[in-house]
Formats: C-alpha cells, sequence, structure tokens
C-alpha cells in the first residue's frame, strides 16, 4: 500500500516548533556561578601579602573568583534576555567529545604521575602537543602552541612570580 496525496478536508500539517532556551537553567547556574566567585573574591581579602608589592597567595584564586562573577553574570543577563526564543539544540554528547573528554582527564593525570620525573618542560610539552592534537589541531600547529605555551607558562610562573616548577632527571 502506497500513501497518496491527504484528502481535500485533511487538517494542514504545520511543523513542530523548535524547542525553547532552558534559560531558567542557566538563570540559576549563572547566579550560583556568580555568588560562588563573589565568595571567592571576598575569601581571599582575608589571604596574607607579601612585602614590596609582590603577588601574594590570593592573586590566582582572586582572578578565578572575579572571572567566575563576570562569567556567571553573562550567563544570568543571556539567559533573561533570550526566555522563550526558539532554538536548534545541538548535537548533544558524541562519541568523539567523550573520547575527547576522557583524554583531558586521562592527559591531567599523566601530568600529575610524570612532572616529578621527567620534568615541567618535556611533561607539559609533550602533552600539550597531544591534547591539541587529539582535538583536531595539525601537528605542526600543535607544536608551536605547545612550545609557545610551555615558554609562556614558564617566564610567568618561574622567572617572575618564581615559583619553582619541576626540573625532573635531566634538571630542566
Amino acid at each position: 500500500m502506497t500513501a497518496g496525496p491527504p484528502p481535500a478536508d485533511a487538517e494542514p500539517t504545520t511543523p513542530a516548533a523548535a524547542p525553547t532556551v532552558p534559560w531558567r537553567h542557566d538563570l540559576v547556574g549563572g547566579l550560583l556561578a556568580a555568588a560562588l566567585g563573589a565568595a571567592v573574591v571576598l575569601h581571599v581579602r582575608t589571604f596574607p601579602e607579601l612585602p614590596d608589592g609582590q603577588p601574594g597567595p590570593a592573586l590566582f584564586p582572586g582572578i578565578v573568583g572575579g572571572l567566575l562573577v563576570v562569567f556567571g553574570l553573562v550567563l544570568a543577563v543571556r539567559a533573561v534576555l533570550t526566555r522563550g526564543r526558539a532554538v536548534q539544540p545541538g548535537p548533544g554528547v558524541t562519541r568523539q567529545g567523550v573520547v575527547r573528554a576522557l583524554a583531558v582527564v586521562g592527559l591531567v593525570v599523566a601530568y600529575l604521575l610524570l612532572a616529578e620525573t621527567l620534568g615541567f618542560l618535556i611533561t607539559m610539552g609533550v602533552l600539550l602537543f597531544l591534547l591539541m592534537w587529539l582535538l583536531g589541531a595539525r601537528p605542526l600547529v600543535a607544536a608551536l602552541a605547545a612550545a609557545a605555551t610551555t615558554g609562556l607558562i614558564v617566564l610567568l610562573f618561574q622567572e617572575l612570580l618564581l615559583v619553582q616548577l619541576p626540573s625532573g632527571l635531566l634538571g630542566f
């Protein structure tokens, strides 16, 4: 049996409405992130300050807390502005996404296990290259970006902030 055209007196079909943005989830999540960030910023004000204006232990937690406040508020404002609007749903969780997420976790664990033995430069350089390559960067781009990022981290932490990074068996 083949289906023919609909009868003349049939109701016209309309396309299904696109789903709306779950704006309440984004609003609540954004406000929670902003509140957490504000709590961090307030808490780090109790940390000790170092002499001579050097960055103290409150610097990076304060930056992260500030960023949580800013991006939490951006998410909350965006949620309010887009409430009720129709959007196309994303692809959802894909196999490739799961593999990439597990790779990131695996590379973090590998850093924790290898940094003391191989040293920061070798471990971070190789792991950053692998991460970028797994996320789709071309090998040459991944190698250059990994080298530049590793060098920038060494410059910032070891040279400017005087934080000792693992030197490993080879001494670098």
